[in-house]
Order: C-alpha cells, then structure tokens, then sequence
C-alpha cells in the first residue's frame, strides 16, 4: 500500500520592515528551491487576514518521506546567503511535517482562502464523520505532525531566534467563499472543543501541479 500524502506547514510573522525582503526571498528563490526537490509537489504562501505581518506556507508532498530525502536535508544543511540573511528575522515560527489522515471536499485546486484549526490532542474516534460533513463548502484535510521528522536538527532552524514550535493535530480548510469557510471554521471549533479559534488566511501565491 504506498504511503499517505505528507505536507509541511510553515507559520511565521515577520517585521514590517523586513517584510519585503522576507517576501521577495520567498518567490524569488525558496519556493522555485523547494519544489526543485523530488517528491515536493506544490507551494502555497497566504497572509493572515487578520494580522498583515503573519504569513504562513503549505507543501504539499507525496509522503512524509520526501521531507527526510537526502535531497531535502542537504538543501537544509546548506542554506544560501539569502536564507542566511533572512532566517533570523522570523518571529513566532511553527512548523510541522504532516501526514494527512483524511481528506474531503469537492475542491482540489487551491482555495483563495484557508482556516486553519488546531486541535485539543489527538483526534478522536467519530472526529472523521464531524469533518466529513463540514466539507461542502470545499476541502477539508487533517494533518497529523511528525515529530521525529519535523525535529531533525537542522542549520536553518539553528538561525532562527527561537525554538521552532510544533502545533498539536490540525485541520486544514480551503474555500474560494470566505464568509462561508468562516461560518464552517467556527463550527468545527465549537463541536471539536477547539482550544483556539481558527486562523483565516489568504492565497498569496500559488505553484505546482
């Protein structure tokens, strides 16, 4: 049976005044970098709605696996000066390389919006018939972060000021309505006992298949 989809998730905020740069990094040289690498299928950037310093970044990736390659770790051990120069300027970083445990909804294109929701623990049985029918207004993906490979020491994580932070299980919301994906969002929340309300982002670049 081949392996499950993987993804990564990258959150961050980044001053104002670097935010140029920080952005410019990104389309310019980290994404074409990453999806360079085999089994990395695509990249999404969105920026927070409510917080217009505060970014965060999906990869979508054939399985967890591609995210422990020697193609990838080699491109982590070896930042470019660019890398070098922004890394330190991240603030409030949270990543996680995931498997994604279920998948629903009609949408397969990338949404013009996201919610993001973190969970209280892990799921928990009936979660999945919960999402499932809150998957209509267009796609709904639980992502289950990998410690051991989201943790391998790495420079780039090194040059940030921080340690990076890795988020509980999550579901991932994508929708071209953000009324209605905001509706959704706020009622999964509810019925999942979320400890937080979700995160409302929007498509800021999209790449690959």
């Amino acid at each position: 049976m081949p392996a499950p989809p993987g993804l990564l998730a990258v959150w961050n905020d980044i001053a104002a005044a670097d935010e140029a740069e920080f952005n410019a990094w990104y389309v310019e040289e980290h994404v074409p970098e990453r999806l360079s690498i085999p089994g990395i299928l695509t990249a999404r950037r969105y920026r927070d709605s409510a917080a217009p310093h505060s970014y965060a970044a999906i990869y979508d990736t054939e399985s967890v696996a591609a995210l422990a390659s020697p193609v990838y770790l080699e491109r982590l051990a070896n930042p470019t000066p660019r890398t070098r120069a922004i890394m330190p300027r991240f603030r409030n970083m949270t990543r996680a390389v995931c498997g994604i445990a279920a998948d629903f909804g009609p949408l397969r294109s990338p949404g013009a919006t996201l919610a993001t929701l973190e969970l209280d623990g892990a799921p928990e049985g009936g979660m999945l018939e919960v999402l499932e029918a809150s998957a209509g207004m267009g796609r709904l993906r639980l992502a289950i972060p990998d410690a051991k490979t989201t943790q391998v020491p790495n420079p780039e994580a090194k040059m940030r000021g921080a340690p990076d932070r890795l988020p509980a299980p999550f579901i991932l919301l994508e929708s071209h309505d953000e009324a209605a994906l905001r509706v959704a969002a706020a009622k999964l929340a509810q019925e999942l006992g979320a400890p937080k309300p979700a995160r409302v982002f929007r498509l800021i670049l999209a790449r690959g298949a």
